[in-house]
């Protein structure tokens, strides 16, 4: 297995719990995440590091000219009310874990989210600069989406 790691943030005049409110929220994130189609809620629970939903998440990603798509599973666990973690299975053996803090600011918050990328080496490259470039996409439209 190989890792890769990618950091993304922003800043928004925002609450940081309404932040992470509205990230925590996966159906909110259309028109947002540029490869979204659905994403519902599967199950839910408690467990030490906090509340978690588990979410169903399609996909429409990109490879070259082809679009495919991509259904897997999304837990989200609510660390507290400014940060959130996220483990998604993109694919066997493919992982993606993220760390999300909201920290508060004179006006607002600066949101950022670092994310570890695990995959077999032939894909690794592949799944983080797909990763990256939707997490980027995400972040740059975040303060005109969150209010």
């Amino acid at each position: 297995m190989a890792r890769r790691r990618f950091e993304v943030s922003a800043t928004l005049s925002s609450a940081p719990h309404e932040v992470i409110d509205f990230l925590m929220d996966l159906s909110r994130h259309g028109g947002l995440h540029p490869f979204l189609v659905s994403a519902c809620i599967e199950e839910s629970g408690t467990s030490a590091e906090g509340p978690w939903w588990g979410w169903r998440v399609e996909e429409r990603p990109t490879l070259g000219p082809v679009r495919y798509r991509l259904r897997f599973p999304v837990r989200l666990t609510r660390t507290s009310p400014t940060s959130m973690a996220s483990v998604v299975r993109a694919a066997p053996g493919c992982w993606l874990r993220s760390t999300t803090v909201a920290h508060g600011e004179e006006d607002g918050c600066r949101v950022v989210e670092a994310t570890e990328v695990t995959a077999p080496w032939p894909v690794v490259g592949y799944m983080a600069r797909t990763g990256e470039a939707a997490h980027v996409h995400t972040f740059d439209r975040l303060p005109d989406v969150v209010t």
